[in-house]
């Protein structure tokens, strides 16, 4: 009886095995069959395309850069001496030939009077010479001599006004003390840094343009200049100048003017962005996003035959959604949008748009 048993449950357990064995098999067929279903799927990956077509394009052109100022400079020290005097301090306005410090300037003073005396007395010994040569008393080389002295003396007069004027140091420009370099009571020597003036009643905007653009804009074009701290006011300047010759980076220096208002004072140093007025041009465009890539070597994918093929292409003018195609596509080519982030050439691709 204990063998019987014993067989039956080895039976028993060998029909447990065979159960589980066949519920196993079943489930790897099944998920083989899923895979290889997935893998079917993912052969062909979805993409969006839209065909390049030949359309009037709205040419948005825009460039940014910071305002500069229409004159700035710093002001420096040609004498040497104790600064006596300030006149303007940090902030304060001041318009050209004003007084801004005085150096002391007793020494100098000396030294013009000096020079002053000696030119007197130049011109006293040369009419007595004249008188001399006149009566053969003494001989034209020393009246010549005399000429000579005179001369030098004048030169010497020169020097010392100068530099007593330089004891005086005055704005070169109109503006405002925008930095003090100096304080009273202070050494000055030749080429100390005394104050810089910065002059923003007219302003300045450089900016950079491709050779697509610049064909577009001119001198005395008016633009419209976004500042970014004033986003609810558009500001109105003019083209002044445009290069002729493009920079290393094959870009042109555009040069714009803006006058500042009593509105609103407009500083040096801020973000400003350049709308240029718009154009239209009628060529072969494709979406911008479709670009892959850099712009320098743009290269999109085109569908043939459920394929993505990449192709290289060369673009030209372009606003915020479509880009001119010069050259590398024909009318009518389905060109990949969406999608082709992951996409390699010659991929599967299926559309889905």
């Amino acid at each position: 009886m204990k063998s019987v048993r014993n067989i039956i449950i080895a039976v028993i357990i060998l029909i447990a095995i065979g159960g589980v064995y066949f519920q196993l098999s079943k489930n790897k067929a099944k998920i083989n069959s899923e895979v290889a279903m997935a893998a079917k799927e993912v052969d062909a990956i979805p993409v969006k395309v839209e065909r390049a077509k030949v359309s009037e394009i709205k040419l948005n052109i825009q460039s940014n850069g910071s305002l500069e100022a229409n004159q700035q400079l710093t002001v420096v020290s040609q004498t040497q001496g104790k600064i006596i005097r300030l006149y303007k301090n940090l902030g304060d306005a001041v318009r050209k030939g004003e007084l801004i410090a005085k150096v002391e300037d007793e020494t100098i003073s000396a030294a013009v009077m000096v020079a002053e005396a000696n030119v007197d007395q130049q011109k006293k010994d040369i009419e007595r010479y004249k008188r001399l040569s006149e009566g053969d008393a003494i001989s034209k080389h020393d009246l010549e001599q005399a000429q000579i002295g005179l001369k030098k003396a004048e030169a010497d007069l020169i020097r010392a006004k100068k530099e007593l004027s330089n004891t005086s140091i005055t704005a070169p420009i109109s503006g405002v003390i925008n930095q003090k370099f100096i304080t009273e009571g202070q050494f000055l020597s030749g080429g100390t840094p005394i104050c810089e003036i910065v002059d923003n009643n007219q302003l300045k905007l450089h900016v950079k343009m491709d050779g697509n653009d610049i064909y577009q804009t001119s001198k005395n074009q008016t633009v419209n200049v976004n500042i970014s701290v004033f986003p609810s006011r558009t500001f109105t300047g003019k083209v002044t100048a445009v290069a002729v010759k493009a920079d290393q980076a094959m870009k042109f220096d555009v040069e714009i003017t803006l006058n500042n208002s009593k509105e609103v004072t407009l500083k040096s140093g801020l973000y400003a962005e350049v709308q240029f007025p718009v154009t239209t041009k009628k060529c072969m465009v494709i979406r911008k996003e479709s670009i892959t890539g850099s712009m320098e070597k743009p290269r999109v994918f085109v569908v043939e035959n459920n394929k993505a093929v990449l192709k290289d292409i060369e673009t030209g003018t372009s606003n915020d959604d479509y880009i001119e195609i010069v050259s590398g596509l024909n009318n009518g080519d389905e060109v990949i949008y969406n999608g082709q982030l992951n996409l390699n050439n010659n991929d599967q691709v299926k559309i889905i748009n």
